[in-house]
């Protein structure tokens, strides 16, 4: 089984599912609840979830495919380095960053993160490698084509694109045992460059026989097949668009019901890491999910 570390962390191989908890220092995040815009708030939100937790991702830019959320890289440095910075002094689980930015990247990781959670997979800024081998960084890839592929299986694709992700982590040095893949659950194709990339329609995947949310519901249903790259899964479907979609929901706040379902049925399929913006309720669910895949 894959076994790799999210900063000192043991995630795959029959340890625990992991769970990392959402902190946003994006004020303009999909989520309310999840965003803590200053470092005393980050700590407050973080001091809630002890116990429930074994990472904190910090993001500085929301990066929800169907909102115009860009910000600048200086905007999102004022806002991400402080809030790292506290919760590494006074929380004791690994600090991860949410940034496709190198220069974002490392200035979290001088201010005490430890994992680089890239939701371009290295395709936007490949030079995001090199920061993550000088730190010693753990580094989740997101799955993200550059390009669709019409008629093509979604996992296929999906295992296709993180292999390219892969493939440039390792050559530029990258330690294998500490990477970790994520399938990108509710995001589109690669944005062509660092600007502002709202996503609409049904077809966001450039097929018109998978409208997003069914795409999603497949990958989902099919994480398992995702082993074959021999590292470990993170899941983030935490109050996602396509659970709103299903059950006629017009806000995050409606879905916790469907969003830790969806988190149960990640850990049935293979989630070693489930992402979410409700640590507590999310622990309960995957505490059974996990109890019901390990039952013999």
């Amino acid at each position: 089984m894959p076994l790799a570390l999210l900063g000192k962390l043991p995630v795959g191989s029959g340890h625990p599912v992991r769970i990392m908890g959402v902190v946003n220092a994006s004020p303009e995040s999909f989520y309310a609840s999840s965003i803590a815009a200053t470092p005393e708030k980050a700590v407050e939100l973080a001091a809630s979830w002890r116990g429930f937790v074994d990472v904190i991702d910090v993001g500085g830019m929301s990066t929800a495919p169907y909102k115009d959320t860009w910000v600048p890289a200086e905007e999102e440095l004022k806002r991400v380095v402080p809030v790292v910075k506290a919760l590494s002094q006074h929380v004791d689980v690994p600090i991860s960053v949410d940034t496709y930015r190198p220069r974002v990247a490392e200035e979290a990781l001088k201010a005490g993160a430890s994992i680089v959670n890239d939701v371009t997979g290295l395709k936007l800024y490949p030079e995001m490698c090199g920061v993550v081998k000088d730190y010693g960084a753990s580094l989740v890839l997101m799955a993200r084509e550059r390009e669709p592929r019409p008629g093509a299986d979604p996992v296929d694709r999906l295992i296709s694109a993180l292999r390219e992700s892969l493939d440039a982590a390792l050559k530029c040095g990258v330690d294998p045992e500490k990477i970790v893949v994520d399938p990108g659950i509710g995001f589109p194709i690669l944005p062509p460059g660092d600007l502002p990339y709202v996503v609409a329609g049904e077809y966001r995947h450039g097929d018109p026989q998978w409208p997003w949310w069914r795409w999603d519901l497949y990958v989902l249903k099919n994480l398992g097949r995702f082993k074959e790259l021999g590292r470990p899964v993170l899941v983030g479907v935490s109050r996602k668009s396509f659970i709103r979609r299903l059950v006629g929901a017009r806000t995050p706040d409606e879905v916790l019901p469907g969003s830790v379902a969806a988190e149960a049925l990640a850990v049935l399929h293979g989630a070693d890491i489930v992402r979410t913006h409700n640590p507590r309720e999310t622990w309960q669910a995957v505490r059974l999910a996990e109890a019901l895949r390990n039952l013999k």
